[in-house]
């Protein structure tokens, strides 16, 4: 062949927005299988409280053959396995709902996702869409192990429906709950060592980074298709971008440390406020919502964390006073920024995220 060739294909990846539809359902081009070298690599950059996810004697004690893959774990593999054939095309990861563990899930399940497209909103300026989508995550036997309601910023769609009429939802039917406190009933947890109320701040003196190397295999790993995660020729240092997934559950794995021992984490709702960068310092402080038993020797309690970026939060926030405002249902990324600009702006541009969680706790 004599000559030259110029490049003439160009792959496309995400969602078709010349396609999409209320009610598509999307299934993810890859099935992982998770051993257990991915389970202790992902415990030791996430902190984790929870006895399912450290012991196997304790998962034994419960009935179940091995100890769960942690929830944080789960929660980024239902994320990714939809980033190639849906997020990819988009412009920005608005926020995580509903976060459930739905059944248990262990080293050495294979593991496939699929999508479902709930509803379209143009933005107020019809520049933009929003997409609310369901992600389910399933083993090899069928059997959902967890779910998810994603909101997604997408260029603008046309759409003349924009909500699914969808009374039944894989997500409402969270009965894992119920099974684990079923068979926790009687069992001696140890290591509760913090009561709390309803109206307690905490400051978490865990602060830890995302490093570069972290960042790149958790990347490759699930199948992230984005540049800004891993191309450091098109990118600074600076400007290389954590997932939304890792820097939530970064904050979820220092917040639960004070909280300990943990059962059936809940993220309700999670949304970012500013970027998290490879290297990043990683701290949290917590707001309990609410403390409630739910049953003889154990608690529901219900917690606001926000994380923190390049803060030792103990240490620089001790004598913070923090504006009630930041713990009274505030949704928008721009309202918390507006808050901290006008009444705590040593946080300016400091948290990262905020996640609305609940968990299952052992009272002494």
């Amino acid at each position: 062949m004599k000559g030259f060739i110029k490049p003439n294909r160009k792959v496309s990846y995400g969602l078709d927005l010349n396609k999409v539809f209320i009610g598509q359902e999307i299934v993810s081009h890859f099935n992982i299988t998770v051993d257990e070298s991915i389970h202790s690599s992902w415990s030791g950059l996430m902190p984790t409280s929870s006895y399912p996810e450290n012991s196997r004697e304790f998962a034994g004690i419960l009935g179940f053959h091995e100890m769960f893959l942690p929830y944080g774990f789960l929660l980024n593999l239902t994320l990714s396995l939809g980033v190639e054939n849906f997020a990819h095309s988009s412009l920005l990861h608005l926020e995580v709902r509903n976060a459930l563990y739905l059944n248990p899930a262990f080293a050495g399940d294979t593991f496939s996702c699929t999508i479902r497209i709930k509803a379209i909103n143009a933005t107020s300026d019809k520049k933009y869409s929003t997409i609310v989508s369901e992600h389910v995550l399933s083993n090899q036997k069928g059997d959902p192990v967890f779910a998810l309601e994603r909101v997604t910023l997408f260029p603008y769609i046309e759409c003349s429906n924009n909500q699914l009429e969808d009374s039944e939802s894989t997500m409402r039917n969270h009965h894992f709950k119920e099974k684990i406190l079923a068979r926790v009933r009687g069992i001696n947890i140890e290591n509760k060592i913090n009561d709390f109320a309803s109206g307690d701040l905490i400051l978490h003196p865990f602060v830890r980074p995302v490093g570069k190397s972290e960042n790149l295999f958790w990347a490759t790993y699930f199948k992230n298709t984005h540049p800004i995660h891993f191309n450091y020729q098109r990118y600074k240092p600076g400007e290389i971008v954590i997932s939304g997934g890792i820097v939530v559950s970064m904050v979820l794995g220092i917040s639960g440390r004070e909280f300990r021992q943990l059962l059936l984490p809940q993220v309700e709702r999670a949304f970012h406020v500013v970027p998290v960068v490879a290297e990043d310092r990683v701290g949290a402080f917590s707001y309990v919502i609410d403390v409630n038993q739910i049953m003889p020797g154990f608690e529901e309690i219900h917690v606001r964390t926000f994380g923190l970026r390049n803060v030792d939060t103990e240490l620089e926030l001790s004598d913070t006073e923090f504006p009630s405002e930041l713990f009274n249902g505030i949704s928008k990324p721009s309202d918390v920024e507006s808050i901290l600009e006008s009444k705590c702006p040593v946080l300016k541009g400091k948290v990262c995220c905020i996640a609305e969680w609940k968990a299952l706790r052992k009272v002494e």
